[in-house]
């Protein structure tokens, strides 16, 4: 037998002599007595050492039973497979090296470490000082098999002492670089980790588990006095007052406890990076903040509010073992909303303590005044009592009540909106949600630093388009378009910057630059030119127009044959207190808005037709249409569907009277543009609906001379004019294909049968579908008592034969005769 010894001469193992043999014969690999010996590894001793235990006063055992240097496991020149031989060995230049230790494996082995040194929950350990080097390492393999972890004891002893010395030098840089960089090693880049002779990664999730049970030698426990805490984490507050917060958290303590302090986890505040929570010895769920300079940014007391909206002062134990900590435990992974307050020295105010109070008395009144303030006026103001309505605030019964600190904090001008309660009320929805982005302050924004007018969208959306929508009694939708103008069109065909569509139609619009260029129309200028009035006898519709800061709302009206604007009020968005002041034209507009849609609607049972200049509809599957005063701008998602409906407009080639063309193409957008622009509108009487049939019926002559056929008339697809000239024309033809097919239409076969002729469901059909289509037209009008010779085409159009049907010119003919006579 062959004895060797290794490490520190604890260990011997013996080899039989055939075995050395063997491997010297056929095995790459040396035989044992030329084996170098295994450098020693990093001594975790010299550097760290366990998190102190209850049994710290217990006396180190004699060296003679253990060294205090941890021995290496026994080198053995066979190649160690565990059970099932999941494990095996990787050939890397002429060596066996065991497989890279992914992240989940490095976290399971400080795990199991943390094991060796802590204990864990219904885990028994026996005391670290009666165990060699090699029987911890043992133990955390027999860890890692049993989670699936194929590791052997040597591995697993050699992978732990080079994490070590990495985990050391990321807590160095942690402790101490991170605050002279800016930086943690977590956000470094590859680069920059090179540049400091940092490892080159190291996983975060690994490093806290190290960082519960790994301290310097020195002596410094991590707890409240030995771990530096955390850089304070700046929390920007809701009314713009910073506090500082430093993070640490405990758990459940008692004041006569000596139980160590250990990091858990983290919350995190709203608007701001997470805090550090600590915790006691053995508390695993939930832990306390430890509250530093609270007041250095002149904030005398932090306010959280938890998941139910109350809202709670953060306090701090001040003689106990817990001084510095909050008494209010949180859980790890927890978000808080968290803002500082400042007291009035000039008006001292005792706040009553929330703890004593009912539950009950913090009821969020926000929904309650919104819905009194979302009701309408009963009449319209007219354009000269426009401006003085804008500026009336609500009655006092409706303003905000507010906590009497937050509305002492709030600057000039809150009292148009909003008052301090005597109640234990506090409309703290409206202070999160509007409030608190409106008076928020960016800095960083001015005129001078401003790129452009997107630096300002966010400041406009906040102060004036969000706060419009959200007073609104009804739907409200927004659309923004790019500032880029495109200069292939002209003005008018242009969007404004901001559209707002109440009931479908756009009563809100604003025009917006960051600043006043020479050359460049001003927005008071292009909001007028943009506008086309299509809205018949309504008084005026609302918007504004910003340039930078400056936001002036306006009124557009119309006076003879041209549009006028009427500016009504004036704020400069640079002062919180200005900011405050939009409130109340912000909340008299939404409150008009509904009032000029319904007067919109009711125009059109008046015989009126007033429309939208611009409008957006969402087709589905990515189709969107969206309409300016002249053209019809349609948007495909696909390629391929973009160039099919090209070749059809294509083919027919303007050659289809009383229809749509393309105007201008654009491949790379995939958009058609097409013209005229039309609205859709059923006939209101006999009259309307005998001249919109004779101009789809002259247009259907024309395209089945072409031996076309357009497969899908509706009222939808057959459109009137709205530059006046009271035409009627026909859209939509995708489905436009050359007469006859043999093959059924697909389209007929999926919707309702009722929509399109009965012969597309069956196979072959031809131009006749076309007219079966204008007996649908005639039978979904939405008129009754039709005259005789209409029911006569529309049972003639309708007829199950298509060889019974009428042509296109027949029905032409026939209603040229039955516009002048109509018989009832």
């Amino acid at each position: 037998m062959v004895d060797n010894t290794i490490g520190d001469g604890t260990q011997k193992q013996t080899v039989p002599q055939q075995t050395q043999q063997h491997f010297s014969a056929s095995s790459p690999i040396e035989p044992l007595e030329c084996v170098n010996p295994k450098k020693p590894r990093y001594n975790s001793s010299d550097k760290w050492k366990q998190a102190p235990m209850a049994d710290s006063t217990q006396t180190r055992v004699a060296a003679g039973s253990s060294s205090d240097t941890y021995s290496s496991p026994p080198h053995s020149p066979t190649i160690i497979k565990p059970e099932g031989d999941q494990f095996q060995h990787q050939l890397r230049k002429g060596k066996y090296v065991s497989p890279v230790w992914k992240p989940n494996e490095m976290l399971w082995l400080a795990r199991a470490w943390r094991i060796q040194y802590l204990g864990g929950v219904g885990v028994q350990v026996q005391p670290s000082r009666g165990k060699t080097r090699a029987d911890k390492d043992k133990e955390v393999a027999e860890f890692l098999n049993k989670h699936g972890i194929n590791r052997d004891a040597k591995t697993a002893g050699t992978k732990w002492d080079n994490m070590l010395g990495e985990f050391r030098k990321v807590y160095e840089w942690e402790r101490g670089e991170k605050e002279r960089v800016g930086k943690s090693y977590f956000r470094l880049s590859p680069y920059e980790r090179k540049l400091h002779r940092l490892p080159a990664s190291f996983d975060e999730e690994v490093f806290e588990e190290l960082a519960q049970f790994m301290v310097p030698r020195d002596g410094r426990i991590v707890g409240s006095r030995a771990l530096p805490m955390p850089p304070p984490v700046m929390t920007t507050s809701l009314l713009g007052f910073d506090t500082a917060l430093d993070g640490g958290l405990l758990g459940l303590h008692s004041p006569s406890s000596s139980k160590e302090l250990r990091r858990i986890g983290k919350i995190r505040m709203t608007w701001e990076e997470s805090v550090t929570l600590w915790a006691e010895e053995g508390e695993h769920h939930r832990g306390r903040v430890k509250l530093q300079c609270s007041s250095f940014l002149n904030a005398d007391d932090l306010i959280f509010f938890d998941d139910a909206m109350i809202g709670s002062t953060m306090e701090a134990f001040e003689d106990t073992p817990l001084k510095g900590f909050s008494v209010d435990t949180f859980v790890n992974g927890q978000q808080v909303k968290v803002f500082g307050r400042r007291k009035s020295a000039q008006h001292p105010f005792v706040e009553p303590s929330i703890r004593s109070m009912p539950p009950m008395e913090f009821q969020d009144p926000t929904d309650f005044y919104m819905a009194c303030l979302r009701v309408p006026p009963t009449t319209l103001p007219s354009l000269f009592e426009l401006s003085w309505h804008l500026q009336e605030p609500p009655p006092e019964g409706y303003r905000f009540p507010l906590r009497r600190d937050v509305y002492r904090d709030l600057p000039p001008g809150k009292e148009a909106m909003f008052t301090a309660s005597s109640d234990l009320l506090d409309c703290r929805a409206m202070v999160y949600d509007m409030l608190g982005p409106m008076i928020r302050t960016n800095t960083s924004l001015s005129a001078a630093s401003a790129t452009g007018r997107d630096s300002f969208i966010g400041l406009w959306d906040d102060c004036i388009n969000r706060v419009v929508s959200k007073f609104c009694s009804v739907e409200m939708v927004i659309i923004r378009k790019p500032s880029s103008p495109s200069t292939d069109q002209p003005l008018q065909d242009r969007w404004p910057n901001v559209t707002g569509f109440v009931k479908n139609f756009c009563l809100w619009r604003g025009e917006e630059t960051d600043r006043s260029r020479e050359g460049q129309l001003d927005p008071s200028s292009t909001i007028v030119e943009k506008l086309l009035w299509s809205y018949m006898d309504l008084p005026y519709i609302l918007g504004y127009y910003a340039v930078g800061y400056m936001v002036t709302f306006c009124a557009l009206s119309r006076s003879e044959d041209r549009v006028i604007m009427t500016d009504l009020y004036s704020v400069d968005l640079s002062f919180p207190s200005e900011r405050l002041k939009a409130l109340v034209p912000c909340y008299r507009i939404a409150g008009l808005l509904p009032l000029l849609a319904d007067r919109c609607l009711n125009s059109v049972l008046d015989m009126q037709f007033p429309f939208s200049d611009f409008e957006r509809i969402n087709l589905g599957n990515g189709d969107i249409i969206e309409m300016t005063p002249n053209t019809v701008t349609r948007s495909f998602s696909s390629k391929k569907k973009w160039a099919m409906v090209k070749e059809i407009y294509d083919m027919l080639d303007q050659r289809i009277p009383h229809a749509e063309f393309i105007y201008r193409a654009s491949e790379i957008d995939s958009t058609l543009v097409f013209k005229p622009r039309g609205c859709k509108f059923k006939p209101l009487n006999y009259d309307q609906l005998v001249e919109a049939l004779k101009y789809v019926t002259k247009a259907l002559v024309a395209l089945h001379d072409l031996s076309f056929m357009h497969r899908d008339l509706s009222w939808d697809k057959v459109l009137r004019r709205c530059d006046g000239e009271n035409e009627w024309f026909v859209t939509g033809f995708d489905e436009a294909v050359g007469a006859p097919q043999i093959y059924p239409h697909p389209v007929a076969s999926t919707e309702a049968r009722g929509t399109h002729a009965p012969e597309m469901v069956r196979g072959l059909h031809g131009v006749k579908v076309d007219v079966w289509g204008v007996g649908h037209l005639v039978k979904t009008c939405g008129l009754t008592n039709l005259p005789k010779m209409l029911r006569e085409l529309q049972s003639r159009c309708l007829d199950q034969s298509p060889d019974q049907r009428p042509t296109a010119a027949d029905c032409y003919h026939h209603l040229l005769s039955a516009s002048s006579t109509a018989t009832y």
